[in-house]
């Protein structure tokens, strides 16, 4: 799947907006009052009336191409000022009426204005971000990326104008409380990162806007339209190489949060989108780099994950060859993963899944003399996640405590002196006491273990 930028221009979903361009539409303004109070000049007020007389939008657009140029001017002209939040909105929402219009090219209009002045038409725009009025804001930002993404626009340069709006997205937009508001938010960012310029800008920023993408990313906010926005987004990112690396790095659990979702998800192109995801995060250059990734992915159950996807029966052709080479990569990485190193590294960070060096008879017998070692210093650290009570992941807490007993198990077979050694130092106790866990895979594994540890002693 590649990037493809969509014309004629978006249009934003969600009620939040709709009411504000349905009421902003239907506004009665005495135009006027407002040439006698100073907020607009009798010209500009009399294109803004022929406007307003039009009940339908197609009217009101048809009236403002008729002379483009000069509504043009003259709209960005009144939100360059200050006037009344009611003539701003008013103005900015037949803007993008007129914008999203089908074949109508009123952005290279608006773009234009800049004959008048260099600093238009963003920088009054970039202003309206601040308004102390909700909806100005909102149209605001609609406004700008749609300037921003129209055909007509010049892509480099634009600095000023993208680190405003980014941030506005960011802070008012998707780490508002309301799923509205983060509707909208995935949906503006995902325009803007279809272009390369705006994406590789962004992610020179990413510590700043990254982390609530991810937030909404790993919560998987709103319904099935917004979640697909939002792995749009983050599919878009991962076509940046940087990002590629910064995101193995430095948000490490976006493969699990990935794979979580391609497994979850009932949409294909959400399924798509999220191992297409995966594929690209693969693409590193450097080999030790990449054989690293690789075992974050088979941590992650990238192996299991994958063969349950395959099972599936998918309309899409592309999909089903993408997780054909996800599995042989994975596949090829499994006999070479089954290290000392990959399971202490689970150890340190008490953080076990059932990665390949867990079922592994050759990595028992291999490694066992290493759990001897220290007077048995990592076995006591498995016991000692035996004893764990207390955790806000409930689900890591018992997934520790089965692997841990399973893997006790698997020591006592290749060194059966373990199962002294256990005894000693409190660990049988906690194995049997497992056994009354509510959890049916603990339950299942420490009464295995129990069994092992009872024929010891027989």
């Amino acid at each position: 799947m590649t990037v493809e930028m969509k014309f004629p221009q978006f249009k934003l979903e969600g009620d939040i907006v709709n009411d504000i361009l349905i009421n902003s539409r239907n506004r009665t303004i005495a135009w006027s009052a407002c040439v006698k109070a100073n907020y607009l000049k009798e010209e500009e007020a009399n294109c803004l009336k022929r406007v307003s007389d039009c009940a339908e939008v197609k009217d009101r657009v048809n009236v403002i191409m008729k002379d483009a140029d000069l509504y043009a001017e003259k709209m960005i002209s009144i939100v360059s000022r200050p006037t009344q939040d009611d003539i701003a909105r008013f103005v900015l929402v037949i803007i993008v009426d007129t914008l999203v219009t089908p074949d109508r090219d009123f952005s290279k209009y608006i773009l234009g204005t800049s004959h008048v002045n260099s600093s238009l038409p963003y920088a009054p725009l970039t202003k309206l971000l601040e308004s102390k009025d909700e909806s100005i804001r909102l149209c605001a930002s609609y406004v700008l990326t749609l300037l921003l993404t129209s055909r007509d626009a010049a892509k480099s340069g634009k600095e000023k104008t993208l680190l405003p709006l980014y941030r506005f997205i960011d802070k008012s937009l998707l780490k508002d409380e309301s799923v509205d508001m983060n509707f909208v938010g995935v949906q503006l960012l995902k325009e803007l990162l279809q272009i390369k310029i705006y994406r590789d800008f962004y992610w020179k920023h990413q510590k700043e806007l990254f982390p609530s993408l991810l937030q909404i990313l790993l919560e998987r906010r709103g319904e099935l339209q917004m979640k697909y926005y939002t792995v749009f987004s983050v599919w878009l990112i991962t076509f940046n190489k940087s990002a590629v690396v910064d995101l193995n790095e430095q948000y490490p659990n976006i493969i699990e949060i990935l794979y979580a979702i391609g497994k979850d998800a009932v949409k294909e192109k959400i399924v798509r989108l999220a191992i297409d995801s995966l594929i690209n995060l693969l693409n590193i250059s450097d080999k030790r780099e990449k054989e690293q990734v690789v075992k974050h992915y088979l941590l992650a159950e990238g192996l299991e994950i994958t063969k349950q996807l395959l099972e599936r029966k998918w309309a899409d052709e592309e999909l089903k060859a993408d997780l054909n080479d996800m599995l042989e990569t994975l596949d090829d990485a499994v006999t070479t993963l089954t290290t000392f190193d990959e399971y202490a590294n689970e150890l340190k960070t008490k953080t076990f899944v059932w990665s390949p060096s867990h079922k592994s008879e050759e990595f028992w017998y291999e490694n066992i003399d290493k759990f001897k070692e220290n007077n048995w210093r990592l076995l006591k650290e498995m016991v000692a996640l035996l004893g764990e009570k207390k955790t806000d992941d409930e689900k890591k807490l018992y997934q520790n405590q089965a692997i841990v007993c399973f893997d006790i198990s698997q020591m006592i077979k290749q060194a059966p002196e373990t199962a002294k050694v256990l005894e000693k130092i409190g660990g049988k106790s906690k194995v049997m006491n497992l056994m009354n866990s509510q959890n049916q895979n603990v339950k299942y594994e420490a009464l295995r273990t129990t069994q092992q540890l009872v024929a010891m002693t027989l």
